[in-house]
């Protein structure tokens, strides 16, 4: 069956305030922002797409500001894709008909640069996936969008290529309990001082917007998480000790996400870079800001703490966490998670293959088009 379909993005039917729901043929992962000129933008670590198609091919138009990464999975297989500057078409998957689900998330972090999805086409008919009853929302910095985690060792130099965000412990943890993820994370900043000591802004704004160096503010009705997860403090230590300020931002973090969200979960997470003085000086102020809260009465915070695993593939690019520290401190995350709030692992489907080639590259950014025959592929269009 070949038709047309629409995709309205949850975002933007809530900052539009219309009441019914209309039809959507994929479901968005994790914050992304209606583009007035069409389509929606993709700037947060894992964020993207999910959809089920019955048919033989789903393509995308993506306009890439950078060189960003993508990971397609089919059945639960995964394959990488890099982005072509400018606009650009993918064949995401081709193969024989039948039932497939497709996920599509953002490998790389935000300081690649922004994505657009433009348009998705489907032979075949297409619907989102269902919308988990679990929700994760993670704030946090390069540890957290994975970055380097598929170097080989510490030597390495960073490469947009090795950073990969579905194996940092977030995205690895959201898979094995079947929740939905916020990964609201940026390589290189801190709560009130990035490592670059930049200008930049840090994650004490940033962690409230719809991205990450945009203007508006996310509402925090859009997403309810039933557990947070902080992981900041390596940028802001990694220069020195950055006194009361840093103790008094956190706190004030905490309060704001409890104020935000008063049934969640919340947990102070630290590790496992920095060493010696600096550490245990970070370490502290994190358990203390914990410490703070549950003076005053707020049982339902917690402090974890993820030590550098002692073998396997430890590091990755610049000392970063490899696989195997992100899995370990992966699990740790899992395990406080099932005893919290009962969560139970999820079983994975069986894997299959997955086509991820670009295919019709654009010279330039696609102009608008007119409405599909109805005997033309399925198509969602942003424009």
């Amino acid at each position: 069956m070949k038709h047309a379909l629409r995709l309205i993005p949850a975002l933007a039917l809530m900052a539009a305030a219309i009441g019914a729901a209309e039809a959507q043929s994929v479901r968005i992962l994790g914050r992304s922002e209606p583009n007035p000129a069409g389509g929606f933008i993709v700037n947060w670590p894992s964020s993207g797409f999910e959809a089920r198609l019955n048919g033989t091919r789903l393509t995308a138009t993506i306009q890439d500001s950078g060189r960003n990464w993508l990971n397609v999975e089919v059945d639960g297989m995964v394959t990488p894709l890099e982005l072509k500057q400018g606009a650009a078409t993918y064949t995401l998957f081709s193969g024989p008909f039948g039932h497939h689900t497709i996920r599509v998330t953002r490998r790389t972090g935000a300081p690649v640069g922004s994505l657009r999805i433009l348009d998705i086409r489907a032979d075949g008919h297409l619907e989102p996936t269902p919308a988990p009853d679990r929700r994760i929302l993670v704030i946090g910095d390069s540890i957290t969008t994975g970055y380097g985690v598929e170097g080989a060792d510490q030597t390495c130099k960073y490469t947009h290529a090795t950073e990969n965000a579905d194996l940092a412990y977030p995205a690895i943890v959201a898979k094995t309990l079947g929740a939905d993820l916020h990964s609201i994370s940026v390589d290189g900043r801190g709560l009130i001082r990035n490592y670059a000591g930049d200008g930049e802004p840090t994650m004490d704004a940033v962690a409230w917007r719809i991205l990450p160096d945009g203007a508006a503010r996310w509402p925090s009705s859009a997403y309810r998480p039933q557990a947070i997860v902080v992981n900041l403090g390596t940028n802001d230590f990694a220069g020195g000790d950055p006194g009361d300020g840093f103790d008094n931002a956190y706190i004030k973090l905490l309060r704001q996400l409890r104020a935000a969200y008063p049934e969640a979960k919340i947990y102070a997470v630290f590790g496992p870079m920095l060493n010696g003085d600096v550490y245990a000086a970070a370490r502290n102020s994190v358990f203390g800001a914990i410490e703070e809260l549950r003076l005053k009465g707020d049982a339902r915070v917690k402090f974890i703490e993820f030590p550098l695993v002692a073998a396997g593939r430890r590091f990755g690019c610049d000392w970063h966490p490899g696989v195997d520290a992100q899995r370990a401190m992966a699990g740790k995350l899992e395990a406080a998670l099932q005893k919290d709030l009962g969560w139970t692992v999820e079983t994975q489907g069986n894997p299959v293959l997955v086509w991820g080639v670009p295919t019709a590259p654009a010279s330039k950014a696609p102009t608008a088009m007119a409405d599909p025959d109805p005997a033309s592929p399925v198509r969602t269009s942003f424009r």
